[in-house]
């Protein structure tokens, strides 16, 4: 096993004994990945030179501020998966490089969506207005399919990185996992289906035709908030207790 870094200096996930102790070549990897999302959600054609361009480069701070905070969400999630475990085996590294992928895949519906969404509360960005965005929409079906993309990129996304803390569970042997760390494997397995099954549901809205007229499949994505924040406090109820009897 590799070196690991003390639980009690670190704010951050303490209750976890972290085996990465350096970036390794995937880690590396995935990060640039990362990096040319985030490029590619916020790419221009030139910097602003008038001071109506830099409104414009202004206002399209909206949609990039929640494409960036989802992408950002990602990354720390595969950040502290890398500091957990250190795992390089074959399938974690091949399930690694499918997140990425999907990532690449979902960056394009994720700007399309919160620009659309931008746009419909804010007013056009520049010359990008509702009609312009819709231009080439058919209708009803079109809806379906811009709200079944996202939620296909978005669940997959979860459903591969917890197949990546179920690897990492199923070598919880070799790895020397405790029992806290049991715990907080299977709690972030939970966390990803969670996440999924949010999705899933917006793609059972949309391809049902409930609620697409109003943006349901696109709104129900705010169900994660209590969600999670429920799960968070059962984890940290559970975890309080496991380490007491640790």
């Amino acid at each position: 096993m590799t070196g690991s870094s003390p639980r009690a200096q670190r704010l951050i996930d303490p209750y976890f004994r972290w085996r990465g102790s350096s970036v390794s070549r995937l880690e590396a990897f995935s990060d640039a990945v990362f990096a040319i999302v985030l490029a590619l959600l916020f790419l221009r054609a030139a910097p602003p030179e008038t001071f109506r361009d830099l409104e414009v480069a202004m206002k399209a701070l909206v949609p990039f501020a929640a494409s960036f905070a989802i992408v950002a969400y990602v990354w720390v999630e595969h950040w502290i998966f890398a500091r957990r475990y250190d795992l390089q085996d074959g399938l974690t590294c091949f399930l690694n490089l499918v997140l990425l992928f999907l990532l690449l895949f979902y960056a394009y519906p994720l700007k399309f969506l919160f620009t659309l969404v931008s746009v419909a509360m804010f007013g056009p960005i520049g010359t990008t207005t509702r009609e312009s965005l819709l231009q080439g929409f058919e209708g009803f079906d079109d809806w379906v399919k811009l709200f079944a993309l996202y939620g296909v990129g978005y669940g997959l996304m979860f459903l591969v990185l917890g197949a990546m803390y179920w690897r990492a569970l199923r070598l919880a042997a070799p790895l020397e996992l405790d029992r806290c760390e049991r715990f907080l494997t299977r709690s972030a397995i939970l966390q990803c289906v969670i996440q999924a099954s949010v999705a899933g549901l917006s793609i059972a809205l949309a391809a049902t035709g409930l609620g697409v007229n109003a943006g349901l499949p696109g709104w129900i994505y705010a169900l994660l908030g209590p969600v999670m924040a429920a799960h968070g406090s059962w984890q940290h109820r559970r975890l309080r207790r496991i380490s007491t009897l640790h």
